[in-house]
Formats: C-alpha cells, sequence, structure tokens
C-alpha cells in the first residue's frame, strides 16, 4: 500500500510541476477570445449600420422617383440616381412597373468577405375609395 501511495503522490508530484504557464496560456487565449468576439460585434454592427443605409436611399429614392413620375417626369429614374449618390449609396436598378417605381440602393461595407449590401423600395400612387 505504500508504494500506491508513493506512486500516486510522485504523479501528482509530476502533474502539479508539468502546469507551469498554463494560466498564461490561459489568460492569452480568453484574450483572443475576446478580440474575437468583439471583431465579430463589430462587423455585425457595421453590416446593420449599412443595411439601414441602403434602405433608407432605396425609401427616397423610390418616393422621389415616384413624384417625379406623377408629375410627369420623362425619366424618373434619373431623378432616384441623384437621390441616391446624394445618400452615398449607388443604385443597383430603377424599374417602372405602371405607375409603381421599384428602386434598389446599394451601400459598401468595411468588412472583406461582404463587399455591399442592397436593399429594395417600391412607391406609387395609393388608390383611394
Amino acid at each position: 500500500m505504500d508504494n500506491v501511495k508513493r506512486l500516486v503522490k510522485h504523479w501528482f508530484a509530476w502533474i502539479r510541476g508539468s502546469d507551469e504557464g498554463s494560466g498564461t496560456i490561459s489568460g492569452v487565449a480568453l484574450i483572443a477570445v475576446a478580440a474575437i468576439m468583439l471583431g465579430a460585434a463589430a462587423s455585425a454592427g457595421n453590416l446593420l449600420l449599412c443595411l439601414h443605409r441602403a434602405q433608407n436611399a432605396a425609401d427616397l429614392a423610390s418616393v422621389a422617383a415616384a413624384n417625379a413620375l406623377y408629375s410627369g417626369s420623362s425619366d424618373p429614374c434619373s431623378v432616384a440616381e441623384r437621390t441616391i449618390s446624394g445618400n452615398n449609396a449607388t443604385i443597383g436598378s430603377c424599374t417602372i412597373e405602371g405607375e409603381d417605381v421599384l428602386v434598389e440602393a446599394q451601400v459598401g461595407t468595411q468588412m472583406p468577405f461582404v463587399s455591399h449590401v442592397g436593399k429594395q423600395s417600391r412607391a406609387g400612387p395609393i388608390v383611394c375609395e
């Protein structure tokens, strides 16, 4: 029995001796995980901000183009393009469907794997009864 106790004590002493620096490695791993999480949160925030900017630009451009179409403009899509460029976005497409105008706005992101995001908006007169 003494041999088993001595063997167990020797084994635990060896394990404790091999743990030197494990706290440092755990600290470095914790800092790395925190940095990755902060980067992911910043990327998600940038993506949401760009999506909202694209939606706002598309909404404004579709309303401006629908107003130009209703006023008799020959090229309401040029009005939409000016409105979108005034909101620091680019026009993806502009389609006139009857009295409605469908506009897509695209905004560049600061993320390497998603270069730009786009949103669509439709505007036109509503039939009142």
